[in-house]
């Protein structure tokens, strides 16, 4: 079969384009940038989802196609990117060419959830688009997946680092219960369906073998991530978590906000009996899909860097940040001088010296803090501090036996700013 696949460069995109393709189906991908090694046998398709808003941008794309599916989705919205736009206003200009295009199925990759009472935004607009769908009347079938995780996924790093910690913090001794379903096994389903697709529009929950709660799902994965049997954790009760997650909304969090807290208070779980007879998949446990799931060399590095990884970031900037303030506020203005001095910058040339390095060094600082093009940014922190390191060798070379390393620390410092520039291309 023809099938168009949108958000194929996503987790969930990526396995269903593998397993389709297995099935010997032939794959057209909407992609916002193509790949720069497309896989053998698939049609790239470049197409951005925040600007394809009107039928005839989707027209061209759904002619001679047997099935559509869209797996496009964002879990925090930005200044360029919301919910509405992505969950509900282009999938629903793609729903409608697809009925004029006479498209034979057409899957909706949904979130658990939205099939009733929708309680956040990002579930509203996946609804949104549900019901669009469903009130097209073209043979539909919207999935709706638990939590899904496996490899490469980004909630299975947060849950593996999640989990690597110390001590585990659980939100309220982590008695929420969830259904986390296996990627593989939803892959499967897709590919099923499409091969042996319902009489009529299906609304189907996709879900793991049974419910667990959050504390058993971490502690699965600390016993196949580091082989530990016991999990020490600390209970954070549900009020402060409330607090925290305002905090979250303010800067932005996609992982600790109101609406991801809400979510998971409220449960995501559903019965398995209808996923398995429709799919003819049967899920795996989390302690089954783990065993499938051999451990590999980098799980346990990957996620002891998960949160390490921010901090770098944040510490960085704070070093940054607090250079520019202490020259320019805080250090003896007469000292500074004196120091310029010595370099041989004197008269009106000492204060924009002396207060536009501590602006350079501030807005490094910064930029570094919202996380705005680390590598270039980093790439400039290291020629600034290659520059300093050279006048004060030249002109003070005193300082680098200065008993707190005023110049040592740049090489440890540099190495740093190094890493973070690697963690960010990493992603």
């Amino acid at each position: 079969m023809n099938i168009l696949l949108t958000g194929a460069n996503g987790f969930i995109g990526q396995h269903l384009l593998l397993s389709l393709r297995e099935a010997g189906h032939h794959i057209y991908c909407c992609v916002r940038q193509l790949p720069s090694l497309p896989i053998a046998d698939v049609t790239y398709i470049k197409n951005d989802f925040t600007k394809s808003t009107d039928v005839q941008d989707w027209l061209p794309h759904v002619q001679n196609m047997d099935v559509v599916i869209n797996a496009v989705g964002i879990i925090q919205e930005t200044n360029k990117v919301s919910f509405d736009a992505i969950h509900c206003v282009a999938p629903c200009a793609l729903f409608l060419a697809c009925k004029q295009a006479r498209v034979k199925q057409v899957i909706q990759i949904s979130a658990l959830g939205a099939e009733d009472q929708a309680i956040t935004p990002f579930l509203n607009s996946k609804k949104a688009a549900d019901d669009f769908l469903t009130d097209l009347n073209i043979r539909s079938i919207i999935i709706y997946p638990s939590i899904v995780y496996g490899r490469g996924g980004n909630s299975f790093e947060l849950f593996k680092a999640w989990a690597n910690l110390p001590i585990v913090p659980l939100i309220a001794q982590g008695s929420q219960m969830i259904q986390p379903i296996y990627i593989d096994d939803l892959a499967q389903a897709v590919v099923n369906l499409i091969q042996s697709p319902p009489e009529k529009a299906l609304r189907v929950a996709a879900v793991g073998a049974e419910p667990i709660n959050m504390k058993t799902f971490l502690s699965t994965i600390r016993l196949w991530l580091t082989a530990q049997t016991t999990m020490p954790s600390l209970s954070i009760p549900i009020s402060l978590m409330q607090t925290m997650s305002k905090l979250g909304d303010f800067a932005h969090l996609s992982l600790i906000n109101s609406d991801n807290l809400q979510m998971l208070q409220r449960g995501n779980t559903a019965p398995v009996d209808d996923f398995i007879q429709h799919t003819r998949v049967k899920p795996r446990s989390i302690q089954t899909a783990l065993a499938d799931m051999l451990i590999e060399q980098a799980d346990r590095p990957q996620a002891a860097l998960y949160f390490l990884s921010p901090l770098l970031r944040l510490s960085i900037a704070f070093v940054w940040i607090m250079t520019g303030i202490v020259s320019a506020f805080i250090f003896p203005i007469s000292e500074s001088y004196a120091l310029l001095a010595k370099v041989g910058v004197t008269g009106i040339f000492a204060p924009v010296a002396l207060f536009g390095a501590a602006v350079l060094d501030f807005v490094l600082g910064i930029l570094t803090l919202i996380g705005y093009r680390l590598k270039w940014v980093g790439i400039a922190q290291l020629l600034v501090m290659l520059g300093y390191t050279v006048l004060i060798s030249l002109y003070l070379p005193e300082f680098w036996w200065h008993p707190y390393g005023a110049l040592t620390k740049n090489i440890p410092m540099a190495v740093a700013i190094l890493i973070m520039i690697a963690l960010d291309n990493r992603k």
